[in-house]
């Protein structure tokens, strides 16, 4: 089969809360092809934020009941189906699009994992195919539904070993020498830099200046440190309500100032990452320098990159690549509009490699136009 390009709309919507990041993506595909992406590019992205009420009903879904909770994800999926549609006004109509939705519930332990943002609402205002719930099937197939970021890693991003994701939740994949792809969420990160920085009277810390004017508090790394998920070894998946009712407090109720706890998280953060990137690479077999390209949020911080770095992983061996600009800043929103690809042409969009699944699965229920 030759080479034809696609056009697919990717649509995410973070734990972080700060709104829909919106990417238009073209994609040479071959689907005979053991990698499929002969080549890739965003034609337009936008962020839409989340006004703040949404803001709050978003952060208030758990709280909610079953009835007040299924019309929440129907209002979600019209007002994401209308920014959709705006933003897609004078581009070219794709093949189809895909939309993550907000994440309200994650318990791969007991079986189930909940986006909200109503698929058949969003395809209602496309008038294209659109797929969402692009985690429950590899949940089904005893793995984790998480993290999604390695089939990007993969396919958009195969001169790369390593990938750090620095959004709500900080994640990692590590290319294997057999091409599979490791990976894990390794705690909280903009969710919490964010909520902090909040405390201060600001959205968020701009340029991580207010981490940066702080001081190291020994015991609140200590008390990050004893969280037990933070022991576990990968693959593992974290909630947003696991940062909500356990790391968040720890943060929250310290005594500290804000700017001491924020570089305190920063400190600790930087020495996680660290960690797990070296065993992943020690576990790997290689040696010599290698690259971890970073993306998300967080590679707007400089203190938390500058933190990341002076963890010294493996020996300095290993070295962070943060180069923002729409192919890492909405990273996500085109790993939606791949895992819609994928699913399209009947292709794995979920790496049993990275989530513990038994084998790689094809998620996402499809919502005729």
């Amino acid at each position: 089969m030759a080479v034809v390009r696609h056009t697919v709309l990717g649509i995410m919507s973070g734990s972080s809360l700060d709104g829909i990041d919106l990417a238009l993506c073209t994609f040479d595909f071959d689907p005979e092809q053991e990698l499929p992406v002969r080549g890739w590019s965003i034609a337009a992205s936008a962020t839409v934020s989340y006004p703040v009420d949404w803001r709050t009903r978003l952060g208030e879904a758990t709280s909610l009941s079953a009835p007040d909770l299924l019309a929440l994800d129907a209002e979600l999926g019209e007002w994401i189906g209308r920014r959709a549609a705006d933003f897609l006004e004078g581009h070219e109509r794709p093949l189809l699009a895909g939309c993550h939705g907000h994440t309200v519930y994650h318990a791969p332990d007991r079986g189930f994992t909940l986006q909200i943002g109503h698929g058949a609402r969003i395809a209602a205002h496309l008038g294209v195919p659109t797929l969402t719930d692009l985690r429950s099937a590899d949940i089904a197939a005893g793995g984790e539904g998480a993290p999604l970021a390695p089939v990007a890693d993969r396919h958009l991003f195969p001169d790369y070993r390593g990938f750090l994701n620095l959004g709500g939740i900080a994640n990692f994949s590590f290319r294997r020498k057999d091409g599979d792809l490791a990976a894990g969420d390794i705690s909280g990160c903009c969710q919490v830099l964010d909520r902090l920085a909040q405390l201060a009277g600001r959205p968020y810390d701009a340029n991580g200046s207010l981490a940066r004017s702080g001081s190291l508090l020994p015991d609140l790394m200590q008390q990050l440190d004893a969280l037990p998920y933070h022991d576990q070894p990968c693959p593992k998946s974290l909630s947003n309500q696991w940062v909500t009712d356990t790391l968040w407090p720890v943060l929250r109720d310290h005594p500290g100032s804000v700017a001491d706890r924020l570089c305190t998280f920063c400190t600790w953060l930087g020495a996680a990452v660290g960690g797990e990137l070296e065993r992943q690479y020690t576990a790997g077999g290689y040696a010599g320098a290698v690259e971890i390209l970073v993306s998300g949020g967080g590679t707007h911080n400089a203190f938390l990159l500058e933190r990341l770095q002076a963890s010294q992983p493996g020996g300095g061996a290993l070295t962070f690549r943060a180069a923002p600009g729409p192919a890492t800043d909405f990273k996500e929103a085109a790993l939606v509009a791949l895992c819609a690809l994928l699913r399209h042409f009947g292709l794995p969009n979920s790496l049993a490699s990275a989530t513990g699944a038994r084998h790689d699965t094809l998620n996402g229920a499809l919502y005729a136009a």
